[in-house]
């Protein structure tokens, strides 16, 4: 029966994401880059730097960095322990998604603090309220205060989220429904993540209103912060 879902869900066209993007960035992290900036991104699987934010600019050397190797990782590294990168040899760090994954996520801070040249820019994304990741383990999810906090070295551009109440109750909720009617079976709950996804993502568009409101802060993911490292005063 399992093998059967799974062959009927290929043949299925893909559901709509349950994130509305109702926010854009003041300044994308790229735009403050130097001409042929070296970037690491770090957590990245294959994602090569594009990211909703933008693509890398032209002439730009891409180092991605993984946990484990795939398609796409130059670097097979723990993000606790990134000695294997030079001090200040990096324009810039995007981290998506990685810092949940993280058991100490200030020493993996520290770590794209040292390998960051004076004036790169540094880009984390990462979830505050959204369903729990089975693998790999989640450790913490961030308010964009708590980033805040863990980037008080750099020199604080811009940070919020990106993802309101509405898409991120969209999530739960179909989610929540999946689980609801499993009756805790595996096949049987990614049957109804399909349905459910398509009966409730409307949900999302709610935030080209609420998602402004000033209370909307209570609920929200896409938790980012853009910051740069500063540079030395001389003399």
């Amino acid at each position: 029966m399992t093998r059967l879902l799974k062959a009927i869900k290929r043949l299925l066209p893909k559901p709509p994401s349950t994130n509305y993007a109702f926010r854009k960035f003041d300044v994308s992290p790229y735009d403050l880059l130097p001409p042929n900036p070296v970037i690491y991104d770090i957590g990245a699987q294959e994602a090569r730097g594009c990211y909703a934010f933008g693509t890398p600019p032209a002439g730009s050397k891409i180092v991605c960095v993984d946990l484990y190797p795939g398609p796409g990782v130059d670097v097979v590294a723990d993000a606790h322990d990134l000695h294997m990168i030079e001090d200040g040899s990096a324009d810039c760090v995007v981290a998506v998604g990685l810092l949940l994954h993280c058991r100490f996520p200030q020493q993996v801070i520290d770590g794209f603090f040292r390998i960051l040249k004076p004036g790169g820019i540094l880009y984390l994304n990462a979830p505050f309220v959204f369903v729990h990741s089975e693998h790999p383990a989640v450790y913490f999810h961030f308010t964009f205060e708590g980033l805040q906090v863990l980037c008080r070295a750099f020199e604080h551009i811009q940070s919020g989220f990106n993802r309101g109440p509405a898409s991120s109750m969209c999530h739960l909720l179909i989610h929540f429904c999946a689980l609801l009617f499993s009756f805790n079976r595996e096949s049987l709950y990614q049957t109804n993540l399909y349905f459910f996804t398509w009966l409730l993502f409307w949900i999302k568009y709610l935030d080209a209103v609420i998602g402004r409101y000033g209370r909307a802060r209570m609920i929200y993911s896409g938790t980012y912060l853009i910051g740069r490292k500063p540079v030395p005063l001389i003399g």
